[in-house]
């Protein structure tokens, strides 16, 4: 980050690059998400698999091992894909990402680990209502540091700018005019000491300005920033992907992982690099099936009771010659 760029986030709280990713990283993705959409929208005629927070209502595709749920604010289409790192190999590139990684570094302080991935569609007349802004709770806040700090990751002490605990990156597919519904923010509201007095309603709001983006372009922001989605006005849906970056301690705050940890199948746990993977929570156990894990676990104790019993029956030969035996339970 260079000084510039470090000044304007200070100053607006969102840092748009030009470029992040490549376009050919870019044009995956974008084939990938405009696959699976119609799969949705299928799954979406099915009832619900279970209540989010904020009782948003989920559907679940196993197969792909993602979560959505749709809304309709604004009149308009919005379907929002939950882990959608898991539904195809054109994403794994996006984890630990060298050039976002280099920003996240900047933001917050390591290690770190990924808290949400989001597909969002936004359909024509579709809006994503203001939110944030001004006091907020300290999962979100906005802080500059501005001193040296001791980094957990390298156990050195290094001076930080920033030391954000939720940190957004919004990664535009093709061209987002203002005209597509981009993100809409106050800029500056993250520093605000009062709540906003303007509803919900991101097209009523004095001070709120969209931020256009072209295919391969990353928005960085504080969740502190006062934000929102203009509404789509164009006939061609708003196709954005979400990852949400912070410190190994910040729990998730998707509604479907809500304060617990993001969704990752034992499939693309493999396929990534240890790299990757140290992005990710740990391996845990699921009542439906043995983690990889658990199965480590049960060799390693299967292991350990078998020399267990390798050094009792070595007792027990030893003191039968003695005229000393012992219960017959482990010769078996």
């Amino acid at each position: 980050m260079n000084e510039i760029e470090r000044y304007n986030f200070d100053l607006n709280g969102f840092l748009l690059v030009k470029g992040m990713l490549s376009k050919a990283l870019t044009a995956r993705c974008l084939s990938a998400v405009d696959g699976l959409e119609q799969r949705l929208v299928t799954g979406l005629a099915k009832p619900p698999s279970f209540l989010g927070h904020y009782n948003i209502e989920y559907r679940s595709d196993d197969e792909l091992g993602i979560f959505y749920y749709e809304n309709y604010s604004g009149g308009g289409r919005q379907i929002v894909v939950d882990d959608f790192l898991n539904a195809s190999e054109a994403f794994d590139d996006l984890v630990a990402h060298g050039p976002t990684m280099k920003y996240v570094r900047e933001f917050a302080a390591g290690p770190y680990w990924l808290t949400s991935s989001e597909i969002r569609f936004r359909h024509k007349g579709n809006k994503t209502l203001t939110h944030m802004g001004g006091p907020i709770d300290s999962r979100n806040r906005f802080e500059f540091l501005g001193r040296s700090m001791h980094d957990a990751a390298t156990g050195d002490r290094s001076t930080r700018s920033f030391n954000l605990v939720t940190l957004r990156v919004i990664y535009a597919l093709h061209d987002i005019p203002l005209e597509n519904g981009p993100l809409c923010v106050v800029p500056g509201s993250h520093k605000s000491n009062f709540f906003s007095p303007y509803g919900e309603d991101p097209s009523e709001e004095p001070g709120m300005v969209g931020i256009p983006m072209e295919a391969g372009d990353a928005l960085f922001f504080t969740e502190n920033l006062r934000h929102g989605g203009f509404p789509n006005l164009m006939d061609s849906a708003r196709r954005t992907l979400h990852l949400t970056i912070g410190p190994r301690w910040a729990t998730s705050q998707s509604p479907a992982h809500w304060n617990d940890v993001v969704h990752v199948t034992p499939s693309v746990r493999q396929r990534y690099s240890e790299e990757q993977r140290a992005l990710l929570p740990a391996i845990r156990a699921t009542d439906s099936q043995k983690t990889e894990y658990e199965l480590i676990q049960l060799k390693e104790e299967n292991r350990r009771l078998a020399k267990e019993i390798a050094e009792i029956k070595e007792k027990q030969s030893s003191l039968s010659k003695w005229g000393i035996f012992l219960p017959n339970w482990f010769a078996k």
